[in-house]
Protein backbone atom coordinates (compact mmCIF):
# COMPACT_ATOMS: atom_id res chain seq x y z
CA UNK A 1 0.00 0.00 0.00
CA UNK A 2 2.99 2.60 0.81
CA UNK A 3 4.59 1.99 -2.30
CA UNK A 4 1.31 2.30 -3.96
CA UNK A 5 1.18 5.91 -2.30
CA UNK A 6 4.27 6.35 -3.07
CA UNK A 7 4.12 5.54 -6.81
CA UNK A 8 0.47 7.97 -6.78
CA UNK A 9 2.13 10.88 -5.27
CA UNK A 10 4.86 10.85 -7.85
CA UNK A 11 2.93 10.18 -10.09
CA UNK A 12 1.06 13.81 -9.55
CA UNK A 13 4.03 15.66 -8.52
CA UNK A 14 5.34 14.12 -12.34
CA UNK A 15 1.89 15.45 -13.26
CA UNK A 16 1.65 19.12 -11.97
CA UNK A 17 5.36 19.55 -13.33
CA UNK A 18 4.65 18.66 -16.47
CA UNK A 19 2.01 21.41 -16.63
CA UNK A 20 3.68 23.81 -14.86
CA UNK A 21 6.53 23.62 -18.06
CA UNK A 22 3.49 23.51 -20.44
CA UNK A 23 2.56 26.43 -18.68
CA UNK A 24 5.86 28.18 -18.90
CA UNK A 25 6.30 27.40 -22.67
CA UNK A 26 2.79 29.09 -23.72
CA UNK A 27 4.05 32.14 -21.82
CA UNK A 28 6.82 31.90 -23.76
CA UNK A 29 5.64 31.60 -26.94
CA UNK A 30 3.05 34.65 -26.23
CA UNK A 31 6.12 36.44 -24.93
CA UNK A 32 7.84 36.08 -28.16
CA UNK A 33 4.97 36.57 -30.37
CA UNK A 34 4.57 39.87 -28.23
CA UNK A 35 8.16 41.18 -28.44
CA UNK A 36 8.79 40.19 -32.11
CA UNK A 37 4.92 40.75 -34.03
CA UNK A 38 2.99 43.20 -31.75
CA UNK A 39 5.62 44.98 -31.18
CA UNK A 40 6.54 45.25 -34.76
CA UNK A 41 2.60 46.53 -35.70
CA UNK A 42 3.24 49.31 -33.27
CA UNK A 43 6.69 50.02 -34.72
CA UNK A 44 5.88 49.80 -38.05
CA UNK A 45 2.44 52.44 -37.83
CA UNK A 46 5.03 54.75 -35.99
CA UNK A 47 7.42 54.52 -38.80
CA UNK A 48 4.52 55.27 -41.55
CA UNK A 49 3.24 58.23 -39.59
CA UNK A 50 7.45 59.71 -39.64
CA UNK A 51 7.61 59.04 -43.46
CA UNK A 52 4.12 61.19 -43.62
CA UNK A 53 5.20 63.85 -41.29
CA UNK A 54 8.43 64.37 -43.47
CA UNK A 55 7.55 64.22 -46.82
CA UNK A 56 4.51 66.61 -45.70
CA UNK A 57 7.04 68.78 -44.34
CA UNK A 58 9.69 68.86 -47.49
CA UNK A 59 6.80 69.99 -49.48
CA UNK A 60 6.87 73.20 -48.07
CA UNK A 61 10.90 73.13 -49.04
CA UNK A 62 10.87 75.70 -52.16
CA UNK A 63 13.14 73.11 -54.49
CA UNK A 64 14.02 76.27 -56.30
CA UNK A 65 15.53 78.06 -53.74
CA UNK A 66 19.24 79.41 -53.72
CA UNK A 67 21.16 77.13 -51.58
CA UNK A 68 23.64 79.51 -51.25
CA UNK A 69 27.50 79.06 -51.20
CA UNK A 70 28.61 75.62 -50.77
CA UNK A 71 30.10 75.04 -47.30
CA UNK A 72 34.16 73.92 -47.24
CA UNK A 73 32.81 70.80 -45.19
CA UNK A 74 30.66 69.37 -47.83
CA UNK A 75 31.53 66.74 -49.68
CA UNK A 76 33.17 66.20 -53.19
CA UNK A 77 31.43 64.01 -55.11
CA UNK A 78 32.99 61.70 -57.95
CA UNK A 79 31.63 64.13 -60.67
CA UNK A 80 33.61 66.85 -59.26
CA UNK A 81 30.34 68.65 -58.07
CA UNK A 82 29.55 68.98 -54.65
CA UNK A 83 26.73 68.28 -52.21
CA UNK A 84 24.62 70.35 -50.62
CA UNK A 85 25.41 71.61 -47.19
CA UNK A 86 23.15 69.73 -44.62
CA UNK A 87 22.03 73.66 -42.98
CA UNK A 88 18.10 72.08 -43.27
CA UNK A 89 18.64 68.65 -41.21
CA UNK A 90 20.41 70.08 -38.83
CA UNK A 91 17.39 72.50 -37.73
CA UNK A 92 14.72 69.45 -37.48
CA UNK A 93 14.45 69.10 -33.78
CA UNK A 94 11.95 66.42 -33.70
CA UNK A 95 10.23 64.42 -36.63
CA UNK A 96 11.92 62.62 -38.93
CA UNK A 97 15.31 64.16 -40.60
CA UNK A 98 15.32 62.13 -43.19
CA UNK A 99 14.59 58.61 -45.18
CA UNK A 100 16.39 55.70 -46.16
CA UNK A 101 15.70 53.75 -49.05
CA UNK A 102 18.08 50.51 -50.12
CA UNK A 103 16.30 48.61 -53.43
CA UNK A 104 18.35 45.30 -52.43
CA UNK A 105 16.74 44.70 -49.34
CA UNK A 106 12.70 45.69 -51.34
CA UNK A 107 11.40 47.68 -53.88
CA UNK A 108 9.13 49.23 -51.07
CA UNK A 109 12.05 49.47 -48.06
CA UNK A 110 12.11 52.33 -46.35
CA UNK A 111 12.76 53.48 -42.82
CA UNK A 112 12.48 57.39 -41.50
CA UNK A 113 15.86 58.69 -39.82
CA UNK A 114 15.31 60.02 -36.13
CA UNK A 115 17.96 61.88 -34.45
CA UNK A 116 19.43 59.72 -31.26
CA UNK A 117 19.77 56.14 -30.39
CA UNK A 118 18.42 55.62 -27.49
CA UNK A 119 15.54 52.61 -26.95
CA UNK A 120 12.65 55.16 -27.25
CA UNK A 121 14.04 56.76 -30.56
CA UNK A 122 14.61 53.14 -31.94
CA UNK A 123 11.28 51.49 -30.28
CA UNK A 124 9.56 53.96 -32.58
CA UNK A 125 10.36 52.49 -35.84
CA UNK A 126 12.45 53.47 -38.50
CA UNK A 127 16.52 54.01 -37.46
CA UNK A 128 18.17 56.70 -35.13
CA UNK A 129 21.32 58.55 -36.34
CA UNK A 130 24.21 59.08 -33.83
CA UNK A 131 24.45 62.52 -32.80
CA UNK A 132 27.79 62.77 -32.89
CA UNK A 133 28.18 61.76 -36.50
CA UNK A 134 28.40 64.01 -39.08
CA UNK A 135 25.50 64.38 -41.28
CA UNK A 136 24.93 63.54 -45.35
CA UNK A 137 26.93 65.63 -47.69
CA UNK A 138 29.44 66.34 -44.89
CA UNK A 139 33.05 64.61 -44.74
CA UNK A 140 32.96 62.37 -42.14
CA UNK A 141 30.56 59.49 -41.24
CA UNK A 142 26.77 60.00 -41.20
CA UNK A 143 26.13 57.03 -38.70
CA UNK A 144 22.62 55.26 -38.16
CA UNK A 145 21.39 52.63 -35.98
CA UNK A 146 18.10 50.08 -36.10
CA UNK A 147 16.59 47.39 -34.58
CA UNK A 148 17.22 43.97 -36.73
CA UNK A 149 14.32 41.44 -34.88
CA UNK A 150 11.62 43.06 -32.95
CA UNK A 151 10.07 46.77 -33.29
CA UNK A 152 9.85 46.71 -36.35
CA UNK A 153 12.99 44.76 -37.50
CA UNK A 154 13.76 47.55 -40.05
CA UNK A 155 17.53 46.17 -40.64
CA UNK A 156 16.44 42.50 -40.09
CA UNK A 157 18.04 41.73 -43.70
CA UNK A 158 21.14 44.24 -43.53
CA UNK A 159 23.17 41.22 -44.17
CA UNK A 160 21.84 40.72 -47.75
CA UNK A 161 23.63 44.46 -48.72
CA UNK A 162 26.47 43.81 -51.06
CA UNK A 163 28.82 46.18 -52.18
CA UNK A 164 27.72 48.12 -55.13
CA UNK A 165 24.31 47.64 -53.97
CA UNK A 166 22.80 51.59 -53.28
CA UNK A 167 21.52 53.32 -50.52
CA UNK A 168 19.63 56.86 -51.02
CA UNK A 169 18.81 58.87 -48.34
CA UNK A 170 16.15 61.47 -49.21
CA UNK A 171 16.72 64.71 -46.85
CA UNK A 172 15.34 68.30 -46.81
CA UNK A 173 18.86 69.20 -48.47
CA UNK A 174 17.64 66.76 -51.35
CA UNK A 175 18.86 63.35 -52.42
CA UNK A 176 21.77 61.41 -51.59
CA UNK A 177 22.98 58.62 -52.95
CA UNK A 178 25.23 56.11 -51.16
CA UNK A 179 27.45 52.99 -52.85
CA UNK A 180 27.77 50.44 -50.40
CA UNK A 181 31.55 49.79 -49.70
CA UNK A 182 31.66 46.66 -47.22
CA UNK A 183 30.22 44.92 -44.03
CA UNK A 184 31.50 43.41 -41.14
CA UNK A 185 30.97 42.53 -37.55
CA UNK A 186 32.35 43.84 -34.94
CA UNK A 187 31.98 43.26 -31.05
CA UNK A 188 29.58 46.00 -29.27
CA UNK A 189 32.23 48.44 -27.51
CA UNK A 190 34.02 48.44 -31.06
CA UNK A 191 32.70 52.08 -31.47
CA UNK A 192 35.32 53.48 -33.30
CA UNK A 193 33.50 52.02 -36.68
CA UNK A 194 31.09 55.07 -36.77
CA UNK A 195 34.17 57.63 -36.26
CA UNK A 196 34.26 60.39 -39.46
CA UNK A 197 37.54 57.49 -40.78
CA UNK A 198 35.93 54.31 -39.01
CA UNK A 199 38.85 52.84 -37.02
CA UNK A 200 41.20 55.62 -37.66
CA UNK A 201 40.84 58.18 -34.66
CA UNK A 202 43.31 60.51 -35.35
CA UNK A 203 42.46 60.49 -39.74
CA UNK A 204 41.05 63.73 -41.19
CA UNK A 205 38.04 62.91 -43.39
CA UNK A 206 37.79 63.13 -46.81
CA UNK A 207 35.00 61.29 -47.61
CA UNK A 208 31.29 61.35 -47.45
CA UNK A 209 30.41 58.27 -45.64
CA UNK A 210 26.92 56.45 -44.65
CA UNK A 211 26.86 53.49 -41.79
CA UNK A 212 24.11 51.03 -40.92
CA UNK A 213 24.52 48.97 -37.46
CA UNK A 214 22.38 46.24 -36.03
CA UNK A 215 22.84 43.15 -33.90
CA UNK A 216 24.22 40.25 -34.88
CA UNK A 217 23.74 37.28 -35.14
CA UNK A 218 20.03 37.61 -36.27
CA UNK A 219 18.42 35.89 -32.77
CA UNK A 220 21.31 37.82 -31.22
CA UNK A 221 23.00 40.77 -29.58
CA UNK A 222 26.19 39.68 -28.50
CA UNK A 223 27.85 41.64 -31.43
CA UNK A 224 27.17 44.05 -33.80
CA UNK A 225 27.01 44.19 -37.68
CA UNK A 226 28.47 46.85 -39.73
CA UNK A 227 27.46 48.01 -43.40
CA UNK A 228 29.28 51.40 -44.65
CA UNK A 229 28.36 53.29 -47.96
CA UNK A 230 30.19 56.21 -49.56
CA UNK A 231 28.91 59.20 -51.02
CA UNK A 232 28.96 58.85 -55.38
CA UNK A 233 25.95 61.33 -56.31
CA UNK A 234 23.79 63.97 -55.15
CA UNK A 235 21.09 66.11 -56.73
CA UNK A 236 18.89 68.93 -55.23
CA UNK A 237 14.80 68.52 -54.29
CA UNK A 238 14.23 70.25 -57.81
CA UNK A 239 15.25 67.26 -60.02
CA UNK A 240 13.79 64.25 -60.47
CA UNK A 241 13.79 61.94 -57.97
CA UNK A 242 15.50 59.05 -58.06
CA UNK A 243 13.43 55.82 -58.42
CA UNK A 244 13.47 53.75 -55.46
CA UNK A 245 12.70 57.21 -53.47
CA UNK A 246 10.25 57.78 -56.52
CA UNK A 247 8.45 54.80 -55.35
CA UNK A 248 8.97 54.37 -51.28
CA UNK A 249 7.60 57.49 -51.15
CA UNK A 250 4.58 56.94 -53.19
Amino acid sequence: MSGHRRGGAGARVLGVTGELLITLGVLGLLFVVWEVWWTGLDANRDAQALEEEFHSRIEQVDPDADPGPVSPDCQELPDGGAAACPEQMATVDSGAMAVLYAPALGSDWSAPVRSGVDDATLNSGGVGHYPETQLPGEAGNFAVAGHRLTYGDVLRDQDQLAAGDEIYVESPDGYYTYEVTESYVVLPEQSEVILPVPGEPEAQADRSLLTLTTCHPLFSNRERLITHAELVDWSPLSSEAPAAVAQGGS
